[in-house]
């Protein structure tokens, strides 16, 4: 291929005219391959699904992530807790990292007092299931923040408030 097989109306032909111009070592033909598009077929859609259903593992925890009837639900479990979430009790804020999902595990209790507040923010990453494929595999992190809190008296707290364990969780993703 040459220069002179490019139509003049072709976008990229005076970038190729410039590089020629500027650059060595490379023939006409390698910058040829390099500045035309890889692909002359028309694109083709493929369509897939995204998992409404999460089972997850790590660290003693144990994890379900569900949309049913558009609701969302989380079981959360470990050795000492085992609580269901729905609906507005899930907060949810998608991400350029995934979805990010909140629950709050514990409360004071007596919030006037004050004490700590035990969040669990699990983070969903974004993931395609071809049409006809049911499940993947998955891997990702829950982040339990435990911040403390002045209730009612409204004492001023000092230093960090909010500390962070993080837990490795796999397990599968599925559509239903």
């Amino acid at each position: 291929m040459n220069l002179k097989d490019i139509s003049p109306n072709f976008p990229r032909r005076q970038v190729l005219k410039t590089a020629l111009t500027f650059v060595t070592g490379l023939t006409t033909t390698s910058l040829l391959s390099f500045l035309m598009t890889k692909s002359t077929k028309p694109a083709q859609a493929i369509v897939v699904q995204r998992p409404n259903e999460f089972e997850l593992e790590g660290k003693g925890t144990y994890i379900k992530y569900s949309i049913l009837n558009g609701v969302p639900q989380l079981d959360y479990k470990t050795k000492n807790i085992s609580e269901h979430f729905s609906g507005d009790q899930i907060q949810t804020l998608a991400t350029d990292i995934g979805t990010l999902l909140t629950i709050i595990i514990r409360r004071p209790p007596n919030p006037d007092l004050g004490g700590n507040i035990v969040k669990l923010s699990l983070l969903l990453p974004i993931i395609n299931l071809l049409i006809g494929t049911r499940e993947t595999p998955v891997q990702t992190e829950a982040i339990i923040t435990t911040e403390r809190t002045s209730g009612i008296i409204r004492t001023p707290l000092f230093g960090q408030l909010q500390s962070y364990q993080t837990i490795v969780l796999t397990g599968t993703a599925r559509y239903r």
